[in-house]
Parts: C-alpha cells; structure tokens; sequence
C-alpha cells in the first residue's frame, strides 16, 4: 500500500478556475487551490487570513449608491472623498472630517421666499435682490468701477470662540466671481479677509471669538459688471464637513480625473468638467472650469454669418445670419449655455476673439461674455468656431496629464477624439497665435481623431514615463511622435492590441498598465512584450481563474505596500484580490465576502480605493507603512439598509500587542479602563457580533438596539464587529501508484502537518461539517492568561474514511490571525479502486 506525502510549501497561485481541477501535472497546481475566501495569498508563499475593515461612518444617505475615490495632496497626506447624491464629504487619518460644535446658525440661506435676514450694504450703482425665479439671492454691481459693488450682509448671532465653516454656492457663468469676508462690523475684515470664490459649490472655514460676527458677499464691478448668485448658505455644526455637487446617483461612479497637487479635476460625459481645490482640511472648493480659448470643432464651413453686436463687454449679442451649419441646422440651443464661440472678421485678416454664451434668446440670437476681445467694428463673418464641449456635444469623459499637458477625451459628439491643453498651462486650449497667421506652436494646443474602421470610444488614459496608454472599445492604442515630445503637428496614435476596454479605470503598476476588458470578465496586463521591435501585449491575468469574476468587475484599485495587490470589487459585492508580482511570475486571485449580510444574502461592497497611509490624531494604528485600503458597505442592519464607509486594518505582525488583532469586520475598538459595559456601538445594533477581549476570543453577543453590549468580565482592550469566515480548501491529492495514477483508487488521510506563523487558532477537517478547532492552549499555559500566537509546526491525526477523493478543509470565523505557511498532508494509496 502505496504511502504519498506531499508537502505544499506555497499557495501564491491563488484560487484557480474548476476547469484545472484535473490538471495535476500543470506547472501551477501544486501551488494553486480550489477555494481561497477571505485570505491573501502571499507572493512568498503563504495564506494569511484578511484583516479586519474599521467602522469609520455611514454614508450621507444609505439609500443612495455612492463612490468613495481618493484626494492624494502628497506621498503623505491624502484624503478619501465620498460622493454621494449631489453631496461630497471629506476624510483622512481614517475618519470623517467634521466641522465644530458651535452656537451660531445662518438665516434664510435658501431664500425660497425672498431675501429677508440679509442687508443690502451695496456702493455705487450696486443692489441686491431676489431671483424669484432661481430663488436665490442675486449681487448686481450696477456698474464696472471698483466703487460699484453689490453687498449683501447678515449679522451671526455667536457665543463660541471656534472654528465656523460656512458653506454655499456662486452662480454664474464659469470663471465669475463672489467675495467673501467676516467681519466684527458689516463692513468689516477683521475675521476673514476678502477671498475670492468663483461659480462652484465652497465650503470655507474661519475662526471667531465669542462675539457675533457678519458674513458679507459681494461682487464688485471691476471684477465682473454682472449679476450673480448666492444660494444654499449655511454654517456646518457638529457635522461631517460637506459641499454641494452636480452629480447624480446615476453619474457618481463614471466621474473621475487627474490631480495636480492641491487640485483635482473630475471629468464626467454629461457635465461641465469641475475642479476640486483643497485650501486645508475642511475648506473646499468645486468650480467649474473656465477653459481658456477653447478646444473647438472646425471652422464653419457654411454660407451662415455670425455678427456680434460688439467686440468687447458682458452680454452682447451674437446674430446668426441662419441656421444653417450650426447644431446641425438647428442654429443656437438652449444647451449651447456656457459654450465657447472664436470669431474674426469675414476678411480673416485679423485677430481671432472668443466669447461664453450666457443666455439663448432664440435659435438666430445668443448671449455671450467677450473673454478675448474681438477685433473692432466686427462685421458678419463666417469665420467663426464653437466649442467642441457643451451641453449640445458632451463634454469629455476622462482626462489625464501628460507631458506637461492635460489630456482629455470622449465627448458624445467626438467619441474617438483626444484633447490636450497647451503645455505647461493646463486650462488653456489655445489652438494658435491668434493672429492673422494663425501660426501654430509646438506647445500650442492640439487634438486628434483616431481613425479606424469601427467606433473606438476612448474609455480611459493612462500616463507612463515614456508612454500614454489610451483604452477605447476597440483596442489598445499609444500617440507617438517623431520627436522628443507630442506637438500639435507631430502625433500619430497607433493601435498597438485589440481587446476593447470596459467603462473602468485602469490601474497602472510599474510600467504595465491593468484594465477591465469591455466584458467585465478578464482583467489584462498591457506593456511592451519586446523592446527591440516595440511590440505590446495584453495578457489575461484571469486565465487560470475565470470563474473569479463571473458576475463582472466594477471597480479596482492598486495597493503597493505591504504587499502587491489588484483590489476588485465583484457586480454582486464580492471583494476580490490578486497578489501580484510579475518579476516572479506571481499572479494569485483570492475572494473576500465581508461580515454582515444584506437581505438574505452576503453583504455588498460596492467600492473601493486605495491611498497613502499615515500617522494622525484619532488613528487606531498607525498606517505610515502601509497603503490603506477603503471599501464602502451596504449591509442591513437592525432590519433596515445601511451603506457604511471603512478601511482595512493593518495585517498582524510578530511583535505586535496581540490584543491588538483585527479580524472582524466594521470593527470598532475600546482600549481604555477596564469595564465591561461598552457603548457607541449603534452602526451594529441588534447584530450578533465576534469579540477578541485582552488576547481572549470572547463569546458572541448581540448589541442591543441602542448600542450597548456587556462583557462577561471586565476587558480594557476590546475589538468588536461583524464576524467572517476564511475558508481554504485545496485541490485533489494526486500521489500516484505503483500501477501509475492513483485518480479513482481509494485514499486516507491519516494524518496533517501543518506549518504556521501568528495563528491564535486552528480549524480544520474533510468538508466544512466535521471540522477540528485546536486553540493550542498547552499545559504550562495558566488559564487566566491568553493563549500565545502559534509559530511553528503541528501535526493533527486525522480520523476519516477510505474515499476516491479525500478532501480537506480549513475554515474558521475566530476574530484572530490565521497564517498558513505549509501544508503536509499523509496519505495512505491503495492499489485497486474497491
């Protein structure tokens, strides 16, 4: 009777699809397995369970799909964004930023009825009034001379001396502009000097003394002689730090962008392109871009005219001679509002000018702000160009930096084309000199159109060193030049694969680039496969794992440090991870299903991201060493829907506090006096929860439906959450006989080896029914005192049948650290299938 011992000494496979089950003499099988839930699979070769995510905080409504994406100012500072419906809220140091609990409040911020509370402080030929129509508070300057203003005052009544964070909102045409000051009179500077917000959502904060104080906007006419808006006016108390946004449910997850330092820019199909500028830690600002002369469609090519009533000023009027050629022979459109026009005279001559639409008086006749001065006395011209992004064309779905320009691409009208600013000026789309010449720079402004024989929408861009990567529906392509850098007259974009991308954004790992394919199903790897004959490939990092994301991925994310990780997250809310590392030939796909569940099912995780980590006030633990990884949650709680945002714990390490383990999910921690009635617990009530008390795995217990729990004995250093399970389950043992395979023939299990490293506990039998829990709690233990982490090597009997195919299982639900390093199983073969 044949004996076979295999030693498994690496799992960095990961979970491998059911169609490999049989494949045993494949190079990878002896390191793969059949099941990895909620374990990582190590590139050095081990299994480590999960580690905990933290309760940081619901989301601003449970009933609304949001996004979390991230804000990263520097290597050490980032900062995790929640968009929900038309809302976005601010976080870092893993937790929610929230503004102080203060005594003052706004009056009549709305203004639904008129602008009563606010005092009309305006100079020269300026007024305030109420837009009845918009209901919202409007600032007329009256006239363009800096002693024209429009002011409007409210006196705060305030008993705190503390930081105030006011929020509202500037309407306008992108670019225009509101002051805000506060001041101890209502004139006065005294707490806030003037600052300058443009048309956006702001939220600013500014530090009183206990004494009232008066908030003061004003427009001035030398800034811009026009009426804008203010509306939604508040002061934030006691709250998460917030401002208004323009996108809906529906739009959250499409919205995205590149960042610049303290600025982020988010691109969405559907909207004018925002940025989001970052003045501190809870003062914000999301303007809409002024783009700066352009980009444009071509020149018109009609017999249609266009004459501005004037060649400089605020609110002229620019008359088409017909229809024709514009819109497509619909002329001007309602959408066309905030649209960029270039004119010059009919001779073409002269100079090129350019203004903003403000207002459509019909289809021949539209409104418009004069950014760029047209030349004098204009005249009909059809020398004109529109703006290539607006309401009536789409604006840009993605955007980038590159070179020292942002890029931008895909609008509805213009599906394949690509954007780039001019260089080194990231809002400039100045295509030329605007001169008569019309001469074009190398680091003027440029665009190209991919062209091919299918639609190839452009899905997203991403930069390398040497190369920007575009992802369309169709391919794979890279604009090159025959120079050093792109130029306007120096670009090619050539396709250098053809699988097709889905609406996700990549991830970019070194010099490769990771991205959904248009299924949803295959995750590839695109980077040059020959250096020599610069040829690109794009391989499927799911190949050996199909199976793993069978329901579609969503989203994903790149996590660096400690370990190599492809953050998915699954349609149907599983989490997935693959361990890479492809100078050692490491690719390991894992599944994670985070405690809690949602109606009858699993809970959802809907998003993920990954920043920096850091060192800061309210930490539990320190993540200086480490990317932290944020998932939002939706789960039902206490009967009801809850969508909660939290992080990922740090993994255990030797010499760590034991007490201080974290494995279970939205967790929350005490670590304070001894006590065993714990509190604050109310994101869990009525949930039966796992509790790790003082390095002792505590009975389960339900928190009450306020948010109370009591322990059995007094604790002072305490984990609580919702508990789940990692399950490993391994493929078929195949030995062999004396007679050649020993697939059919029947096996014994007698007996397992198994090496591990900082594991408090141990389950482990032939299916997920009859399992052993070994604590490995050893006589010279006292009773009263923890059970030690386990290193090293145990071996378990194993007390199980004859069977065709001996199975094992290793699975428990323990709040502690499980680490598998290897696996030793013995097995009895008999010769014959009987």
């Amino acid at each position: 009777m044949p004996r076979y011992n295999p030693f498994s000494e690496s799992f960095n496979a990961g979970e491998i699809s059911p169609r490999l089950a049989a494949r045993t003499t494949f190079s990878k099988y002896p390191e793969a397995l059949e099941t990895v839930v909620n374990c990582i699979p190590l590139a050095e070769g081990g299994l480590m369970r999960r580690s905990a995510s933290r309760y940081v905080a619901e989301e601003k409504s449970s009933s609304v799909k949001g996004d979390i994406k991230p804000f990263q100012f520097s290597t050490t500072q980032a900062y995790i964004l929640e968009f929900g419906e038309t809302i976005m809220r601010f976080y870092r140091h893993q937790g929610q930023i929230v503004a102080a609990n203060i005594t003052a409040s706004i009056t009549n911020g709305a203004f639904d009825s008129g602008i009563s509370s606010w005092s009309d402080t305006s100079g020269g030929g300026g007024s305030i009034a109420h837009d009845a129509t918009n209901l919202r508070l409007s600032l007329d300057p009256g006239g363009p001379a800096g002693s024209d203003f429009a002011r409007a005052v409210q006196e705060v009544t305030n008993a705190s001396a503390l930081d105030h964070t006011i929020k509202f909102r500037v309407y306008g045409a992108p670019g225009d502009m509101v002051d805000l000051q506060v001041g101890t009179s209502t004139s006065g500077t005294q707490i806030l000097l003037p600052v300058k917000f443009e048309v956006g959502f702001h939220c600013k904060t500014f530090t009183t003394t206990a004494a009232n104080f008066f908030i003061q906007f004003r427009s001035r006419g030398n800034d811009q002689n026009k009426i804008v808006g203010i509306d939604d006016i508040s002061l934030i108390d006691n709250s998460a730090v917030e401002i208004d946004t323009p996108w809906t449910e529906s739009e959250l997850f499409q919205v995205n962008g590149p960042q610049s330092a303290d600025v982020l820019y988010l691109y969405h199909p559907d909207n004018p392109t925002y940025k989001l500028l970052r003045f501190g830690h809870t003062s914000w600002s999301l303007v809409e871009v002024a783009w700066v002369d352009g980009p444009y469609l071509p020149q018109n090519t009609s017999a249609t005219t266009l004459l501005p009533s004037a060649n400089t000023g605020l609110g002229i009027n620019l008359t088409l001679s017909a229809i024709k050629g514009v819109n497509d022979d619909q002329g001007w459109l309602s959408t066309d509002i905030g649209r960029l026009v270039r004119y010059r005279h009919a001779d073409e001559a002269g100079i090129w000018g350019y203004a903003v639409i403000v207002s459509i008086t019909s289809t021949l006749i539209a409104v418009a702000d004069v950014r760029v001065d047209f030349e004098a006395t204009p005249d009909a011209s059809a020398a004109f160009r529109l703006g290539a992004w607006s309401g009536t064309t789409g604006y840009p779905s993605i955007g980038t930096f590159y070179e020292q320009r942002q890029f931008a691409a895909n609008t509805s009208n213009q599906p394949q084309t690509l954007w780039a600013t001019q260089t080194a000026d990231f809002e400039n789309h100045t295509p030329d000199s605007r001169d008569a010449s019309s001469t074009v720079e190398d680091n003027d402004a440029l665009d190209y159109t991919i062209s091919a024989d299918e639609v190839n929408a452009i899905r997203w861009l991403s930069p390398g060193e040497n190369t920007l990567v575009l992802g369309t529906t169709g391919g794979e392509w890279i604009p090159e030049s025959a120079g050093v850098v792109i130029t306007p007259s120096d670009i090619v974009i050539r396709r250098r694969t053809k699988h097709g991308s889905a609406n996700i954004q990549p991830v970019r790992v070194g010099n490769v680039v990771l991205f959904v394919q248009t299924a949803k199903r295959k995750i590839r790897e695109f980077g040059i496969a020959d250096t020599v004959a610069a040829e690109f490939r794009a391989f499927d990092m799911t190949r050996l794992a199909q199976h793993v994301t069978r329901s579609g991925i969503v989203k994903m994310d790149f996590q660096q440090e400690p370990d190599s990780l492809i953050w998915a997250v699954r349609n149907d809310g599983q989490l997935l991870t693959m361990t890479f590392r492809r100078e050692e030939d490491v690719v390991a796909w894992a599944r994670h299903i985070v405690g809690g569940s949602f109606s009858t099912g699993d809970a959802v995780v809907e998003s993920v991201v990954v920043i920096p980590g850091a060192n800061g006030a309210g930490q539990t633990q320190s993540s200086e060493n480490r990317d932290e990884v944020w998932i939002t949650v939706k789960r039902t709680i206490n009967s009801s829907t809850v969508r909660y945002i939290e992080v990922l714990e740090r993994d255990y390490e030797t010499g760590d506090d034991e007490e201080d383990s974290y494995y279970a999910d939205s967790i929350i921690t005490y670590d304070s006096t001894a006590t065993s009635s714990l509190t604050g617990l109310t994101h869990l009530a009525n949930e039966t929860v796992r509790i790790f008390a003082d390095g002792f795995i505590h009975p389960d217990k339900t928190v009450s439906s306020t948010g109370t729990l009591t322990l059995d004995d007094d604790a002072s250093v305490v984990q609580i959450g919702l508990g789940y399970t990692h399950t490993i389950k391994p493929l078929r043992f195949e030995g062999g006989t004396v007679a050649g395979t020993a697939v059919g023939k029947k096996k014994q299990i007698f007996g397992v080896t198994f090496i591990l490293l900082n594991s408090h506990t141990l389950s482990f039998g032939p299916d997920e029914d009859n399992l052993t829990t070994v604590d490995f709690r050893v006589v010279s233990d006292a009773m009263d005192t923890a059970v030690p982490f386990f290193t090293g090597e145990h071996f378990e009997g194993w007390d199980d049948t004859w069977r065709a195919d001996p199975r094992m299982v290793i699975q428990s639900d323990d709040p502690t650290p499980f680490t598998l390093l290897a696996l030793a199983p013995e097995i009895d073969t008999r010769e014959f299938r009987g």
